[in-house]
């Protein structure tokens, strides 16, 4: 399960800002369940060897912000360090994956995608591969 957090990055000017687009952020898991208008998501498969990973944003609102997107060895197997971002446009009830990262199967890594729209930042978390 993604674990989520949400953080004002400037207090009243984020609120000022989001009272003007009309864009409001919460919280949400991968499963899709919740009614909140914005939502992030980090999505593994595995095949042939290799993890892709794949960060997703949904918003029921068309949104433009930045992303960066994280990943880190998590276990004693190796040393990963990526880090991939930059500016991004979502359209309304479309999702639009931000970054795609491939890695070896076999290893543990924690990915994060930490996003920032009209000042309000928020990030989705996950622990990939290993026990979780």
């Amino acid at each position: 399960m993604t674990r989520f957090s949400k953080h004002m990055v400037s207090g009243a000017a984020a609120l000022v800002a989001l009272s003007l687009t009309g864009v409001a952020l919460a919280g949400t898991n991968t499963s899709g369940s919740s009614d909140d208008p914005i939502s992030c998501e980090i999505k593994a498969s595995e095949n042939r060897g290799m993890i892709t990973l794949e960060t997703l944003i949904h918003s029921d609102t068309s949104i433009q912000g930045q992303y960066r997107f994280k990943v880190k060895s998590a276990g004693a197997s190796g040393n990963t360090n990526l880090s991939q971002g930059s500016n991004f446009r979502a359209t309304a009830g479309e999702p639009l994956q931000l970054g795609r990262m491939m890695l070896s199967s076999g290893a543990v890594y924690d990915a994060s995608l930490d996003i920032t729209v009209s000042g309000v930042s928020f990030s989705c978390a996950e622990r990939i591969g290993g026990a979780t």
